[in-house]
């Protein structure tokens, strides 16, 4: 009989394999095919699969093997996990850079966003996921202060911090053609990806800048009235400066959102709330946001799960006196953050 910990040791080697074979299934589009001829009500069988796919039976039912016995299959796939899957091995393709930034007689810092050659479309898919669906009409009417009426009503001038591929910006420039939203990102590729976005959205209302936030145009100085950050604090390395600068460009009575995880920067703590969830986010922490964020000198090296009391002491201290938290149910890993200049 295995003993507690041999099992808890048997649990984790398997949730490796599965995650691996979780993530081929994602690179080889058997996932979607499974998920497109499946239900619980429709048996498939590798040969379908395979098919649709185009790739090998024999390989695809070693495959399938694998994930039923883990009970994958028992219930339908959310496609966020699947976008989410891809991680694995992105992550795994930088562990030789990150074990240099582990050692103490070694001078790498941290690493680059160019460490992470697909980061971008990977979190761009996740967040499409996970956002689509609550932005417009949970989160904006949940900020309060009348957001949602005055950019319906048109004239807001709005910014959004390290937009990435636009996917957020663009999603409020065509819910609210009458205001006008600029996005910013420190990388060009993501600022190029983000005007094709544009362009193929036809919109008229929305501007994209390759920018680094903790150095924003000295001329913005209270300019917008509604600024946001969607997961992009905590990988920063002087997110410090960049809240400073973003307190700068907000007008009097100007709204800064701000969505983070939701961790309590207790370890401890985070166990007992949800060690799974937790020790996920630590990890993805351990192999991408903490290394970027600690990726120069002075950095605060802060990782994905520095928790709500640093996130809300580091507001205060920068200029937001009485930041309002909310932990909303649509998004159970986030904590959303209001500020008013």
């Amino acid at each position: 009989m295995a003993s507690e910990y041999d099992q808890m040791l048997l649990t984790y080697l398997s949730g490796g394999m599965v995650s691996l074979a979780l993530t081929l299934g994602r690179r080889l589009g058997l996932l979607e095919a499974f998920c497109a001829l499946g239900s619980p009500e429709k048996h498939t069988t590798s040969e379908a699969v395979a098919e649709k796919a185009n790739c090998k039976p024999r390989y695809v039912r070693e495959w399938m093997a694998c994930l039923a016995c883990a009970g994958i299959f028992q219930s339908l796939l959310n496609s966020s996990w699947i976008a989410n899957m891809a991680f694995v091995p992105l992550f795994a393709d930088v562990r030789e850079q990150l074990e240099e930034a582990f050692r103490a007689d070694n001078p790498r810092l941290g690493m680059d966003y160019a460490n992470y050659q697909q980061f971008y479309s990977l979190m761009a898919a996740c967040s499409q996921t996970r956002h689509r669906e609550y932005l417009i009409p949970k989160v904006v009417p949940d900020l309060g202060h009348g957001i949602a009426a005055k950019l319906a009503a048109g004239g807001m001038k709005c910014l959004d911090i390290g937009c990435g591929n636009g996917f957020h910006v663009q999603l409020f420039a065509n819910e609210y053609p009458k205001s006008e939203f600029y996005g910013l990102d420190l990388v060009p590729e993501a600022i190029e990806a983000a005007n094709q976005q544009k362009a193929a959205d036809g919109t008229k209302n929305s501007t994209f800048i390759a920018c680094d936030a903790a150095h924003l145009p000295h001329d913005w100085g209270n300019t917008f009235d509604f600024v946001t950050i969607f997961d992009a604090c905590h990988d920063q390395t002087r997110p410090d400066l960049s809240l400073r600068e973003i307190h700068r460009v907000l007008k009097p009575g100007g709204i800064f959102a701000m969505v983070e995880v939701k961790a309590t920067g207790s370890v401890l703590e985070d166990k007992k709330t949800d060690p799974l969830r937790s020790s996920m986010h630590y990890g993805c922490s351990l192999f991408h946001c903490l290394p970027v964020g600690s990726n120069k000198e002075g950095a605060l090296c802060l990782g994905t799960m520095w928790g709500n009391h640093k996130q809300e002491a580091l507001l205060k201290e920068c200029g937001f006196a009485n930041p309002e938290r909310i932990n909303p149910a649509y998004y159970p890993v986030n904590t959303i953050y209001v500020c008013k200049k």
